[in-house]
């Protein structure tokens, strides 16, 4: 019986392993309709996924541990040969043992206290989330939170990292499911996410006030410009080096250069600081007269102070824009799907004002 189950195994991953050229027109099993569509597509164009021997795609089957390694490996363009490795149970050759045995070379995988790696064990969400963390390095940032994972899992700082991140997300009931199967299709589009800003950026909420992640924005300030773009960065805020995607804020008034996370979650839209405080800068639902504190200032407070506000810019007259304005009599307008368009002193002297989106 083993024998038998060891060459189904074979057999399956003989079918990942192989390209299908029929996958450049599209799986039957993957249409238009499909949400993740595009991301299955993305990385079947980069050679990273395919389908199998009966020209399908199977989106809803459930990924093991070693069809994880051959997405991973060639994701990070790996050493696949097939070759002996360190774990009892993968032997030379098994169709995944090259990418398992790169893979935990690069501490990207483990195995088991006993020696094996269980190649045909389903991979649970929580597992793929540390060996996402672990392919994309990604440190900076900051962090999702979800109803089911405490920070005593062990999965807990790569989900949190990764949700940051833009990359993985959770249900709407709140929870992120740790210990559930992931599909080929929730593994394909992690793994877009990753690799693509444009994929990151449909996880936000389209009706927010966040940013666009693939945009670059400029504002006009008294002095210079600010350029204002989502970008992968090292950055040393304290005793430890950080890599990962930030906002990077450049003056060119005064030549500073800052890094900033944006986060957007039912309660508000925050700026959120590196090791550091978060400032709320809208406060959600958008209503009239809510007052809000926006950072670690007990005394300091904003206001919504106006609702679909006419506001002229540089780059275009916004007619919906959110006023907020804060205890020094700032005001700032916000408008969906852009983010902050400008900001005025309490005597209306511009402070900075958007002026191209590119």
């Amino acid at each position: 019986m083993k024998k038998l189950w060891t060459l189904v195994t074979v057999i399956g991953l003989s079918f990942i392993l192989a390209a299908q050229p029929a996958a450049a027109a599209g799986f039957p099993d993957v249409p238009k309709t499909n949400r993740f569509h595009d991301e299955i597509n993305f990385l079947v164009g980069k050679n990273i996924i395919s389908g199998y021997t009966t020209g399908k795609f199977q989106p809803k089957k459930d990924v093991t541990r070693g069809e994880a390694a051959i997405m991973v490996g060639r994701m990070l363009d790996l050493n696949g040969t097939k070759r002996a490795t360190k774990f009892k149970d993968v032997g030379k050759n098994y169709g995944a043992s090259g990418y398992i045995a790169s893979a935990a070379d690069r501490k990207i995988i483990n195995g088991y206290p006993d020696g094996t790696f269980r190649p045909n064990e389903k991979i649970s969400r929580g597992d793929m989330a540390m060996i996402l963390e672990r392919s994309f390095g990604i440190m900076a940032g900051s962090y999702g939170r979800f109803s089911d994972v405490g920070h005593h899992m062990n999965a807990s700082t790569a989900i949190f990292e990764m949700a940051g991140a833009h990359i993985v997300t959770g249900y709407p009931d709140g929870t992120f499911r740790p210990t559930a199967n992931v599909t080929r299709e929730q593994f394909s589009v992690f793994l877009a996410r990753g690799l693509s800003t444009e994929f990151k950026q449909r996880t936000l909420n389209k009706d927010g006030y966040a940013y666009d992640l693939t945009k670059t924005y400029t504002y006009a300030q008294p002095k210079g410009e600010l350029q204002v773009a989502y970008k992968k960065v090292t950055i040393k805020p304290a005793e430890v080096t950080f890599h990962g995607y930030l906002w990077e804020f450049k003056d060119t008034g005064d030549g500073s250069v800052y890094h900033l996370d944006q986060r957007e979650t039912k309660d508000g839209l925050y700026m959120v600081h590196p090791l550091s405080e978060a400032e709320k800068e809208l406060i959600y639902p958008v209503k009239l007269n809510t007052k809000w504190q926006p950072g670690m200032d007990f005394h300091e407070r904003v206001t919504i102070t106006g609702i679909n506000k006419t506001v002229k810019t540089p780059y275009k007259t916004f007619t919906k824009a959110v006023e907020a304005t804060n205890t020094n009599g700032n005001k700032s307008y916000f408008v969906k799907g852009i983010g902050r368009v400008k900001t005025v002193d309490k005597s209306g002297k511009m402070i900075s004002e958007l002026k191209s989106i590119q």
